[in-house]
């Protein structure tokens, strides 16, 4: 669990030096795909995926299409890679009985909007889906992830984070080079304000989305935190809803907080008078003594044309008699 390089944002120095491995990268993933078949399950599956290494804003895109399904009378379950957790095997997510270190923080997100499945098989977590009555599944991440057929793919980007230096790991935050996944996907999601940074060439339909905050909350003067794959983008929102951040500390991706974590920031926060925030994401991961003093900025994605997705999704996976 590491903080994004700095270096992934231009494409010298450090970057350049890593280009050959980034090759190396490129042939084995692609090495790696060629002996995979992959399996189309009972029934259809909605793939949620990004071309870089984290931060895009799958999970809340995930959410707002689950909800979307719903009032069109399907029955959707999710599917996670669950990570940082420890089980293998196709596990039902139980908020009452699993934690972040066992099932990973998007998971239990998740599992408050529809039912979620983790495992590293993502055949066997379809499959167990379907068997508990899954009419569609929903994939969070996977859209490199050749085990499984996908019958409709969206990719997610960030109008604030990009695609860095547009360069291949390790010398850049993409997981593959970018003509080849857009090769994938059907629809391109923009979330933000920001143009795609894409060439103008690409045929790939593009709709547009915004995080916003629509729950109770109080702009303020607050001492902010984040460890998600782009901590940026929580300042930016704070900014964006009129919160004077005093002072912002990034942790990597899927930090643990600890106890000691919390009363250094809580110190931070003392100096500067002001409450703790962070993103409903990081409470997850908060010793239990401290979720309660700490502020959640409530954040949900709204497509700028919700009609047109959901014309899309009905038109893709008009729902059967059952």
């Amino acid at each position: 669990m590491l903080k994004t390089p700095q270096f992934w944002n231009h494409s010298y120095g450090i970057s350049q030096a890593l280009r050959p491995f980034s090759w190396l990268y490129t042939k084995v993933s692609s090495w790696r795909e060629s002996r995979i078949k992959s399996v189309k399950v009972d029934v259809p599956v909605l793939c949620v995926g990004n071309l870089v290494m984290g931060g895009a804003g799958k999970t809340p895109t995930v959410v707002a299409l689950v909800e979307i399904l719903k009032t069109m009378g399907h029955t959707p379950h999710i599917l996670s890679r669950g990570y940082g957790g420890y089980f293998k095997d196709a596990i039902l997510v139980d908020l009452n009985l699993h934690s972040y270190l066992q099932v990973g923080d998007e998971p239990l997100l998740l599992a408050n909007i529809a039912p979620t499945w983790i495992g590293s098989d993502r055949i066997e977590s379809a499959r167990a889906a379907i068997k508990a009555g899954a009419s569609i599944l929903v994939m969070d991440d996977g859209l490199q992830n050749p085990s499984i057929y996908k019958d409709f793919s969206l990719i997610v980007i960030d109008s604030i984070q990009g695609l860095g230096n547009h360069l291949v790991f390790p010398a850049g935050p993409l997981r593959e080079p970018i003509q080849k996944g857009l090769t994938r996907a059907e629809v391109l999601i923009m979330i933000g304000d920001g143009p795609a940074p894409l060439h103008k060439n690409n045929t790939i339909m593009q709709l547009s989305a915004k995080l916003t905050c629509e729950g109770p909350f109080t702009p303020q003067p607050v001492v902010a935190f984040a460890g998600i794959g782009f901590p940026d983008k929580f300042r930016h929102t704070l900014d964006h809803h009129n919160y004077i951040v005093r002072e912002f500390i990034p942790f990597a991706d899927h930090h643990p907080y600890t106890i000691t974590d919390l009363q250094r920031l809580s110190r931070i926060a003392e100096q500067h008078a002001c409450e703790l925030i962070t993103t409903v994401k990081d409470q997850l991961r908060l010793p239990n003594e401290y979720r309660e003093q700490v502020q959640v900025l409530p954040v949900q994605l709204r497509f700028s044309d919700v009609q047109k997705i959901q014309t899309i999704l009905s038109t893709k996976f008009p729902v059967l008699n059952r």
